[in-house]
């Protein structure tokens, strides 16, 4: 009797695991056809950001561009000037304001910033998360590997177009991301994605 029970036992933890292992794979199905219809899209954007204790902290408004490969604009208009640009090598992140420009390899800097991650191609970030399904069109991706980021980023489409993004760093602040008025389009001249940074601005180079 006890040999019988324990069968049953190895045999419904198989059947759970195996179950648990399709969902996996449909999940990360799902969501990589869907970051991949979304990588030229263009639109505009509503950041807030909120503490551990949900506090506002900060509202940020602005436009985007994204364009395979790995080109983006991510132009924060409000309440301070922000503009990050990949060129598909390089982001540069050049506070308008403050007169200084950070620029640093795109290689392994999707970190939590939502246009590097819309950017990159879908088959080579998804391996790096766990993928949850949490709904019709809508996904929670956890790192697999430690890292100082972000603990979880969900993400929400509305019919297959990128609706919302979600971000829970390491410190328990959590930034929610609305976007709106999203178009796609078929590719855009390179010209977009270059910045031509003025003479004053201090420009500090990372990585090299």
């Amino acid at each position: 009797m006890l040999n019988k029970l324990v069968t049953m036992a190895m045999f419904t933890i198989v059947t759970v695991f195996q179950t648990a292992m399709v969902q996996a794979a449909d999940a990360t199905s799902s969501i990589e056809s869907l970051l991949e219809l979304n990588r030229n899209i263009e639109g505009e954007f509503r950041q807030v950001t909120y503490d551990e204790k949900g506090k506002q902290l900060q509202v940020s408004e602005g436009v985007f561009l994204l364009a395979k490969p790995n080109q983006f604009v991510w132009d924060s208009v409000t309440p301070f000037a922000q503009r990050i640009i990949s060129d598909g090598k390089y982001i540069t992140v050049w506070d308008v304001d403050l007169e200084q420009a950070t620029k640093k390899p795109l290689s392994g800097a999707v970190g939590n910033s939502p246009a590097a991650l819309l950017g990159q191609p879908a088959a080579e970030v998804l391996p790096h998360y766990n993928v949850t399904t949490l709904g019709d069109e809508k996904f929670r991706l956890a790192p697999k590997e430690d890292q100082d980021l972000f603990q979880t980023l969900t993400l929400s489409f509305r019919n297959k177009v990128i609706s919302a993004m979600s971000i829970l760093d390491a410190l328990g602040q959590t930034t929610v991301i609305e976007f709106k008025n999203v178009e796609t389009h078929e590719g855009v001249a390179k010209e977009n994605f270059v910045l031509d940074l003025p003479a004053n601005v201090d420009v500090i180079v990372e990585g090299q």
